[in-house]
């Protein structure tokens, strides 16, 4: 298959490297980028741009693809060609609200309910049609934990059409932004005039409980000036 150009959604932490999807700029919708790697696991090696940077959310990147890999939890999963990551445009021109536009997920339940995990079996059983998501939330706050292991944790608190999400945030960006706050709750400011955009992402099946977690994949704003 030839490179395809996607709307970069995503460059989120996965297992000691990155998970990076974003929706064709064709209009084909989602894709999530994996390699050769046991668990698609992308590296630098991998995923560095032609200019030396790595892809950020909203840059238009051409990506050469060998081939659909869908799994049962991640039916967008395309396999990448060993070939340079192209940067196309950064940064994004306002042509391409319509693209996000038509792709916002608006209602409540993700992957098919409104819990923070679904098990394996149950999407090997019943395969969801996506594992990525879109969303503009009605309201959004930072929680900052200490799991059992005495190990610092970023999620986000969100309501959904009614519905409350408690997600972990794997957005390296908005970690490193809010590394500073202590354990507890903090409030999500938004500047005037924009808005708060999530990528949701249900991750690889979690070998304690057998479940995929739903995950805060990348939270930025819409740039000024966009109807989304």
């Amino acid at each position: 298959m030839p490179a395809i150009e996607i709307l970069c959604l995503a460059n989120s932490r996965k297992h000691g490297g990155r998970c990076i999807g974003g929706l064709r700029m064709d209009g084909g919708g989602w894709v999530r980028l994996v390699s050769s790697e046991p668990d698609g696991t992308l590296y630098p090696r991998h995923y560095l741009l032609d200019d030396g940077s790595e892809p950020q959310p909203l840059d238009r990147i051409a990506v050469p693809i060998a081939h659909p890999c869908p799994k049962p939890h991640q039916p967008e999963n395309v396999l990448l060609l060993p070939q340079p990551w192209r940067l196309r445009e950064r940064p994004l021109r306002r042509s391409a609200a319509p693209l996000l536009r038509n792709h916002l997920h608006r209602e409540r339940n993700l992957f098919g309910d409104a819990a923070d995990r679904i098990p394996y079996e149950r999407l090997v059983a019943q395969p969801p049609t996506d594992s990525l998501a879109l969303v503009i939330p009605d309201s959004a706050r930072v929680r900052i934990r200490l799991t059992s292991a005495d190990r610092r944790q970023t999620r986000l608190v969100f309501t959904l059409a009614g519905a409350v999400y408690d997600l972990a945030v794997t957005d390296p960006a908005a970690e490193a932004r809010w590394a500073d706050l202590a354990p507890g709750e903090h409030p999500l400011r938004v500047p005037l005039g924009q808005k708060l955009l999530l990528t949701i992402s249900l991750g690889e099946p979690f070998e304690v409980d057998g479940c995929c977690y739903k995950l805060v994949a990348s939270i930025l704003s819409t740039p000024a000036g966009w109807w989304i």
